[in-house]
Formats: structure tokens, C-alpha cells, sequence
């Protein structure tokens, strides 16, 4: 009996992962059942029992803070507070599918207002993360921006990967929303 348990769960989840590995962009839906950071999350697959359906996913060409720095817990909670128990569409990479920690690589939309929003973009907007155009994927974060670069001040870091990043991801080890507008000093 657990024997054939353990064949039925395998074949179930053969069969899931290859629906995921052919799916075109937004076709793959879930709910984000745990935010790890900014940029790796859990996502229950609809549709799916949850002992097969639950894949990490990593955020594609972002690089968030890690929890251990400074600035990782706001980048987390960020994530946190858009994503956990979120309903969200996922853009999985066709070129490699997984990275090499074997997480699904994503770009993960959130439904606002009848549309889908690139939750990847708004964490960069929102300088919880920077762009990394990694070439070993599908995606070209340029197009998220109509073919530029955020509009924020970024700086290039690495010839291997094109790479930008807000000049200041720490915001005073403060969390927010998004960057500060007003007068830093009085907070207003």
C-alpha cells in the first residue's frame, strides 16, 4: 500500500512538473504559501494537493538583500505583506526552467485591477531588489521598462552579468513601501 502510494505521488508529480516545464507565460497559477526573502517564495500550484503542487520559485533577473544583512528583513517584508496568501500568475523560464539550487525561475504576477502586475519590476521600483539581467534565462528585464533601465539611480556592478542596483537599498535599516518621498530628516 505506501509503496503504491509513493508510485501514485511520482506519477502525479512527473506529470506536474512537465506541465510546468511547456506552460507560456501567465498559464501557471497558484497561491504564495511562504515568503523565504524578497526574492524565493513557496507557491501552491491550483488545482494540485498540496503534498505535490508547492514549488519555490526564484524571483528571474532580481537580486534581493539577503535575510542576514541589513537590509534583507525590509526586502522580505516587502514581499511579505504583497505576496504571502496572494493569488499570483507565474512566467516560467522556458529556456532552463531551474536554477541550480532547484527553484523554479519566474516572473511572478500579481492581479490588480483587472491586470497583471510584474511583482518582479515593483520590487526593483520599490528598491528592495536589484537587476540582474542573467543570460541564461528567457527573460529581458529591459522590456519591463519599455526597453530602458529603471528610472532610479543605479549603477552598473558586473561585466558578466548586466547588473543594476539602487545606489541605497538600506533605507536607514527602516522598512517602507517603496522609496522615501519627502524630507528624511523629519520623516514628512
Amino acid at each position: 500500500p505506501m509503496k503504491d502510494e509513493i508510485i501514485r505521488i511520482s506519477v502525479i508529480l512527473v506529470l506536474l512538473l512537465s506541465m510546468l516545464a511547456s506552460a507560456s507565460p501567465q498559464e501557471v497559477n497558484g497561491t504564495v504559501t511562504y515568503v523565504i526573502d524578497g526574492d524565493t517564495i513557496h507557491v501552491q500550484i491550483n488545482g494540485y494537493d498540496s503534498r505535490i503542487g508547492n514549488i519555490t520559485v526564484r524571483l528571474a533577473d532580481i537580486d534581493c538583500p539577503e535575510v542576514g544583512t541589513a537590509s534583507g528583513p525590509c526586502s522580505r517584508q516587502f514581499a511579505y505583506g504583497k505576496l504571502n496568501g496572494s493569488t499570483v500568475s507565474l512566467d516560467l523560464d522556458d529556456k532552463t526552467g531551474k536554477d541550480r539550487y532547484g527553484r523554479w525561475v519566474a516572473v511572478v504576477y500579481l492581479p490588480q485591477d483587472g491586470s497583471l502586475i510584474n511583482f518582479n519590476r515593483m520590487l526593483v521600483d520599490a528598491k528592495h531588489a536589484c537587476l540582474c539581467d542573467y543570460q541564461n534565462n528567457e527573460f529581458n528585464p529591459k522590456e519591463w521598462w519599455n526597453g530602458t533601465h529603471p528610472a532610479t539611480a543605479c549603477r552598473a556592478e558586473s561585466s558578466i552579468n548586466e547588473t543594476f542596483c539602487p545606489t541605497d537599498l538600506s533605507f536607514d535599516n527602516k522598512c517602507s513601501d517603496g522609496p522615501f518621498a519627502g524630507n528624511k530628516a523629519t520623516h514628512k
